[in-house]
């Protein structure tokens, strides 16, 4: 009976180091599991860090380009205006000149009415 004892207690104490093998090797995996995650962790925060920071800087980018357009239309719209009111002036300056004086609408009037009379 003894014997059986003994195989019976050799037998769990094989078992009992088997199971605290087995325990350090599954801590053992946990904690690599862990290391992984912390480090998937941390590549995930930078690729998000650099993610926001070329959608930030493409953003500004997009924004220069806006301003720098709008400035172009709006420059665009005072060269149109400056222009077409330079055009005006000339014009009815020189329709003042030519109708201030009075021998070119004198003969223009005179032309006319001899056309008229014929």
């Amino acid at each position: 009976m003894e014997n059986l004892f003994d195989d019976r207690l050799g037998n769990h104490e094989e078992r009992i180091v088997a199971l605290e093998e087995s325990d350090l090797k599954q801590e053992l995996r946990l904690k690599q599991i862990e290391q992984n995650y912390v480090k998937l962790e941390n590549i995930i925060l930078q690729e998000n860090r650099e993610t926001r920071s070329f959608l930030q800087s493409t953003m500004d980018k997009q924004w220069d380009l806006i301003k720098s357009r709008d400035t172009a239309l709006e420059s665009e719209k005072v060269r149109t205006y400056d222009l077409r009111k330079t055009k005006m002036e000339r014009n009815a300056d020189l329709l003042l000149k030519y109708g201030g004086a009075g021998s070119v609408l004198y003969l223009f009037l005179q032309s006319l009415f001899n056309i008229l009379a014929q």
